[in-house]
């Protein structure tokens, strides 16, 4: 899941480049269930690690107050579970996913579906309430039948927008919470014989590489995921040279990117110029 997924080689590399200018070494776990993540926690508690980022965590975890309850320095990457008072970087999701349904309310489109992320992680609750902000401001009611949920799994979100397309064939408009469901989305569309943008317009969210190769190229939210790996681990350097350090927020910006699976491909500009005829001297 890790490795197949566009948003956390970007999110890595900030986060080792940083660290190595600290001269410190990263040491990546990802235990898979509740007893390797028993076994990881014991490991960090332990004294073998000087600090943890945490990354997707859902709501229902205590593993960052339980480090932080054995006094290891700990920083989330993403808004932390169970108002757990604690540093962390995040993109402002909320606003984001605001922005992505924004423009799709701009081009006019009426009818515009969601495919959500797991809705037990921070991060695809706000998505989902910035969607609905968007549509409100329109004054448009939502819609929970224009809601799917496709967990940030390519395939369930596949399934996802098959189920919208059967419920809701009139749908002009999908904003998804990643752009690896959205790529999956598109490839449900193209086998519906629906065309992208001009029958329904698709925006995603995060602006991996994934974005560039959907056909059309896909308009998505761009986060600065490399520069949330490099801001966690300074938040977390701060943290160890200071023991009484208070907990920090760092929110950064997501940023639209406008690409063809929203507006199409501009139409080609015909110059004509005038025909000059040589003459003789």
């Amino acid at each position: 899941m890790v490795f197949g997924d566009p948003f956390f080689a970007p999110l890595l590399k900030g986060m080792y480049e940083a660290l190595t200018a600290h001269s410190m070494l990263l040491v990546m776990l990802i235990p898979r269930n509740g007893a390797e993540m028993e076994f990881a926690k014991a490991y960090m508690i332990a004294g073998h690690v000087g600090g943890a980022i945490l990354v997707s965590l859902h709501s229902r975890s205590s593993l960052p107050a339980q480090l932080l309850a054995e006094g290891l320095p700990v920083v989330c990457c993403g808004r932390p579970p169970l108002d757990t008072a604690i540093s962390y970087v995040d993109t402002d999701n909320r606003r984001g996913a605001d922005i992505a349904t924004e423009h799709l309310i701009s081009l006019g489109r009426t009818r515009i579906a969601t495919i959500s992320g797991d809705l037990d992680m921070p991060a695809a609750r706000d998505r989902l309430a910035g969607y609905r902000d968007a549509l409100a401001r329109a004054g448009v009611t939502p819609d929970p039948s224009l809601e799917e949920l496709g967990g940030f799994v390519p395939d369930r979100a596949q399934m996802a927008m098959e189920r919208l397309l059967i419920n809701h064939p009139d749908i002009d408009a999908v904003f998804v919470c990643s752009d690896n469901m959205a790529a999956a989305a598109v490839d449900v569309l193209h086998r519906a014989g629906k065309r992208i943008p001009e029958d329904v317009a698709v925006i995603g969210y995060d602006d991996t590489p994934v974005a560039l190769t959907t056909q059309p190229a896909l308009s998505t939210m761009r986060q600065p995921i490399e520069s949330m790996g490099t801001e966690a681990v300074n938040l977390l350097m701060q943290s160890m040279i200071d023991l009484q350090w208070e907990p920090q927020q760092s929110i950064l910006e997501a940023e639209l990117v406008v690409r063809e699976s929203t507006v199409g491909i501009p139409e080609p500009i015909e110059l004509h110029l005038p025909e000059f005829q040589a003459t003789e001297s």
